[in-house]
């Protein structure tokens, strides 16, 4: 995959549409990344499990991180609060989706997503939700794009009372170690 490209599709979706105001308003960046990543080969190799800042918009209107997970990887239920999606490179992902009612998080639904397959969010439907991996298997490397306002150094996760918090995220991984990982097919 050349990033460039990938950066670009997203600038100009971006520029075309301002902010999404549904999960229909992401269908056409959608598609446009999908074929972006089934053109792309990941090096048969493992890097370190990190999120990796690919790009950040000077303008403020979205980041792109490449999100490489541990195998057997479970994250916290957290959110984003700004629109969001991502494709999968490699491996696969379980994502579990929840939402508020009655002021309590509950688990709407449970979705894999394998090579390919691209998956989105867009307040004001809840945007609660947590990534898992399985124990074997390939090492899941993915591409996230997050809109406005995503904040790369503190997150809002839920706590074990169940409540929102707000953590300290990792710092980025280091870009050296993608030399490499990632090429594009025509």
């Amino acid at each position: 995959m050349s990033i460039a490209a990938y950066i670009d599709t997203v600038r100009a979706h971006v520029a075309a549409h301002a902010v999404p105001a549904s999960l229909a308003d992401l269908h056409p960046l959608a598609e446009a990344l999908a074929d972006l990543t089934a053109r792309t080969t990941v090096a048969p190799r493992d890097v370190p499990y990190a999120r990796y800042l690919l790009h950040v918009d000077p303008a403020g209107r979205f980041n792109v991180q490449l999100d490489v997970f541990s195998r057997g990887y479970t994250g916290g239920i957290h959110a984003h609060g700004t629109w969001g999606i991502f494709t999968v490179l490699r491996g696969g992902l379980w994502v579990d989706d929840y939402e508020e009612r009655d002021g309590a998080i509950v688990a709407t639904r449970r979705t894999w997503a394998g090579v390919g397959a691209a998956q989105a969010f867009c307040p004001p439907v809840s945007d609660w939700h947590r990534v898992s991996s399985r124990p074997g298997g390939e090492q899941v490397v993915s591409i996230h794009v997050y809109g406005p306002g995503f904040d790369l150094d503190t997150g809002v996760a839920l706590g074990e009372d169940g409540r929102p918090r707000t953590y300290r995220r990792g710092p980025p991984g280091d870009l050296g170690v993608l030399d490499g990982f990632l090429e594009a097919r025509p």
